[in-house]
């Protein structure tokens, strides 16, 4: 509700609602399993790498550029947006493995799942200083390569990725689409 009312005063604790989300996650997630770390901070690198070209080039998502909205920036990409990416990339593909069992089918439906998400956080970024495209919203571009980059990006770290945990990850998406719906609708 305080975004609703204030969004100036909310706004700047977004890098830090998102780290805890993030903590959040791995503490529920195979921390014994190194893998899993490893997987999940690589699906993070490879998305800040691929953030960086996007943002240097506009080839992959288009032309856009961050705010101050979600903190400190490398390389003018805000360091915690890869952290939320790989966050919800682990978590659509552990949520959408309980449903189907073929691993082509798991990163496909998780992939369309975390790019609805961005659709939806697309409406309030501008809103709130996180990013904001050339000419208003992105087009189809962005959204063809952010399920391209959800794909890839996880493809050889899937039988790792699975083994998180379902109930937080199910509930960090719910409360994400939540979220990022509400403000959408009131803001």
């Amino acid at each position: 509700m305080g975004f609703v009312f204030n969004p100036s005063l909310f706004s700047p604790f977004t890098p830090y609602t998102l780290l805890l989300t993030c903590f959040v996650f791995l503490i529920h997630s195979p921390l014994a399993d190194k893998k899993f770390i490893f997987a999940f901070f690589s699906i993070a690198i490879l998305g800040f790498i691929i953030e960086v070209v996007g943002v240097k080039t506009g080839f992959i998502f288009g032309k856009y550029s961050y705010g101050s909205g979600l903190g400190c920036k490398f390389l003018n990409v805000p360091l915690v947006i890869s952290i939320n990416w790989a966050v919800l990339i682990c978590a659509g593909i552990i949520v959408v493995s309980r449903i189907f069992a073929n691993k082509i089918t798991v990163l496909f439906l998780a992939a369309v799942l975390v790019t609805l998400i961005d659709v939806v956080i697309e409406r309030v970024a501008p809103k709130l200083d996180f990013w904001q495209f050339k000419g208003g919203l992105p087009d189809l571009q962005n959204y063809l390569s952010w399920i391209g980059v959800a794909f890839f990006t996880s493809y050889f770290f899937y039988p790792t990725i699975i083994k998180g945990d379902r109930t937080v990850s199910l509930i960090i998406l719910i409360l994400q689409i939540i979220f990022f719906t509400f403000l959408w609708i009131f803001i």
